[in-house]
């Protein structure tokens, strides 16, 4: 059983509460996250892969699933993916099952090889019916689309990104602490500490907001504070917790966070329910429920992020 207390290290903010008995690690779990209504249903958001650095794959990985970060956006006037992880590929699989694609909007936390990985094997990219909207961080224009260009390309890809037969915009993300309509929703962006720099992204809905953080560490207080405020009341964060805390103080510096700041950062913001995700690559389904346990005891709205989790109502 893991030590619930980071190696012996008791957090004085930490106050245990009793386990939630309602609180349930199915496969198919579900919860009541209401973004609000478009012209007709309610969008859906889905973790399409909740892995971080690699997939993982074997008997011990397929409760909570091996594929790399992808999630996923669904509303009333188009498909909007963040990250194209090894988890795009369910995303993809059910895409290619519709008459007519939607326009579909791909915004991108930062530009590693597990949130990338699943770009040229999207089918949209070759279909020429597709029209695909490239979002990126406008503090690094020229990077980010280098990176796209240059990674699905000669020597790494037979085909190139540029030339592949779908129609395709690449668009700054706006310069604003204001949400920015993406497909029919309110969407915001907040730097967060990562080498290389990365995204967080903040999905508002009229009843209900989410709030994404796949790689982000508790390093430079100046960011810390600021995604603090970036996550103030919101009712759901995905919070990397990608190392246990005897691990974090091993790698520190490495762009990752653990349970224990999540939590942390959960009870300071006032969140109402907290998602851990970017899982280790060997971190197995029986330890991710140790340490699900562990994150209760303090702060009970806590999950774990699995595949095909689904946040709607």
């Amino acid at each position: 059983m893991h030590d619930c207390t980071g190696g012996g290290c008791f957090l004085p903010w930490m106050t245990r509460h009793p386990h939630p008995a309602s609180l349930t690690n199915g496969r198919e779990q579900r919860t009541m996250f209401r973004l609000g209504k478009g012209k007709g249903r309610m969008h859906k958001f889905v973790i399409r892969g909740a892995r971080g650095s690699m997939p993982a794959c074997g008997r011990d990985f397929q409760r909570y699933g091996g594929n790399t970060t992808c999630f996923s956006l669904e509303t009333d006037e188009g498909f909007i993916l963040f990250d194209m992880g090894t988890g795009v590929v369910s995303a993809d699989a059910e895409l290619q099952q519709r008459e007519t694609l939607p326009p579909i909007a791909i915004l991108f936390t930062h530009f590693h090889l597990d949130h990338l990985i699943g770009l040229p094997r999207f089918g949209p990219l070759y279909n020429p019916n597709a029209r695909l909207t490239f979002m990126g961080d406008p503090n690094r224009p020229d990077q980010w689309r280098r990176n796209l260009s240059t990674f699905v390309s000669s020597p790494y890809w037979p085909a190139d990104l540029g030339t592949s037969v779908s129609a395709k915009i690449f668009e700054d993300l706006p310069d604003t602490v204001s949400p920015y309509d993406i497909c029919g929703a309110k969407i915001s962006w907040c730097p967060v500490f990562h080498p290389q720099s990365c995204l967080a992204y903040k999905i508002q809905g009229p009843e209900s907001t989410i709030v994404i953080a796949t790689d982000h560490e508790h390093r430079d207080s100046r960011l810390s504070e600021r995604f603090l405020e970036f996550s103030r009341d919101v009712d759901v964060l995905i919070y990397d917790a990608m190392y246990l805390p005897e691990e974090y103080n091993l790698r520190k510096g490495w762009g990752h966070g653990n349970w224990q700041q999540g939590v942390q950062l959960a009870m300071e913001s006032g969140v109402g329910e907290l998602i851990l995700t970017h899982h280790d690559i060997h971190r197995t389904d029986n330890q991710l429920d140790e340490i699900l346990e562990c994150a209760r005891e303090f702060f009970p709205s806590t999950r774990m992020a699995m595949e095909n989790m689904v946040l709607s109502t």
